[in-house]
């Protein structure tokens, strides 16, 4: 008996129709469909799968899985398909698209990506995954009816929008400013940089914690890890406020200055003039000049 070659194209009694191996069976394609009960952050993950699986069988079995789609339709959803005539696939999707995606203006997600900040106990990894997910949004709604020659700028530009919110949007000062030093274009670099100085930072907090140190904070930026003389703010001009440093404010408002009287501040950042007590302390002779000024009195013997 002959065997067909691989080449030619052969037909079961259980819808496996080839082309050179280039379509699977029906129930095969079915297993990419999941189910869909009408949530709408899973619709387009539902559509994009069921796409897939038309793209890989043999176009005279569309029929028979656009109706083993329906079965995996549940729900609200399929309550509304039962009450219209969707005979195919394509209407289908866009009943959809009209029904469950959320539409959103390009200046809505372009708004939500740059204003986008990493939470204060947020880690880099999910502050990664959230600016990503503004970034597809931001792209998707930017390719929108855009023609095939803008496609490239826009895809372009969206990247480098998303790199930039990802790296103004972290709440590390430190971090900001190692990644900016980087310049690195593409985001896993600009990412994996983050994510190294993160764990580089942990790690010297809890070196800190296990040698029995108590983490230093400087006195110019409030911030762990360092002293004042090797802030990076050092021989700038005013520090930045820290919280840390804020919350202390109201015991600053408590101190009196022993040289003025007043309140709020200490007696070496007093502005007030020293008084004349202290004027007149200050400007005593040393034990020096006191011995010289002893030694050249005129003695008993000399006046004689």
């Amino acid at each position: 008996m002959d065997h067909p070659s691989t080449s030619s194209r052969s037909a079961t009694g259980s819808g496996v129709y080839q082309v050179n191996g280039e379509y699977i069976s029906v129930s095969e394609a079915l297993k990419l469909v999941p189910p869909f009960r009408g949530n709408k952050q899973e619709v387009l993950a539902f559509i994009g799968n069921v796409d897939t699986a038309f793209a890989v069988i043999n176009r005279e079995n569309e029929a028979i899985l656009y109706k083993f789609v329906l079965t995996r339709i549940s729900g609200e959803p399929r309550t509304a398909i039962i009450h219209r005539n969707l005979d195919s696939w394509t209407e289908l999707k866009e009943f959809f698209q009209n029904s469950y995606i959320e539409k959103r203006t390009l200046d809505y997600h372009a708004s939500q990506l740059f204003k986008a900040r990493q939470d204060k106990d947020e880690r880099v990894t999910d502050w990664i995954r959230r600016v990503q997910t503004l970034g597809s949004r931001f792209r998707e709604s930017a390719l929108l009816n855009c023609s095939k020659g803008a496609r490239e700028g826009i895809l372009d530009l969206s990247d480098r929008l998303r790199n930039i919110c990802f790296v103004q949007g972290l709440v590390s000062d430190r971090i900001q400013t190692v990644v900016r030093s980087r310049n690195f274009l593409n985001f896993d670099e600009i990412a994996e940089t983050a994510l190294v100085e993160e764990s580089a930072k942990a790690s010297k907090l809890e070196r800190y914690r296990t040698e029995g140190v108590s983490a230093q904070r400087c006195n110019k930026c409030g911030k762990l890890g360092h002293p004042s003389n090797k802030c990076y703010l050092r021989g700038k001009g005013e520090a930045r406020l820290n919280v840390a440093v804020a919350g202390r404010v109201g015991a600053l408002s408590q101190i009196t200055c022993f040289r003025c009287g007043g309140k709020g501040h200490l007696a070496r950042n007093c502005k007030k003039p020293p008084s004349r007590r202290e004027t007149s302390d200050n400007c005593k002779a040393s034990g020096n000049d006191l011995r010289r000024t002893e030694s050249s009195r005129p003695t008993v013997a000399s006046t004689q």
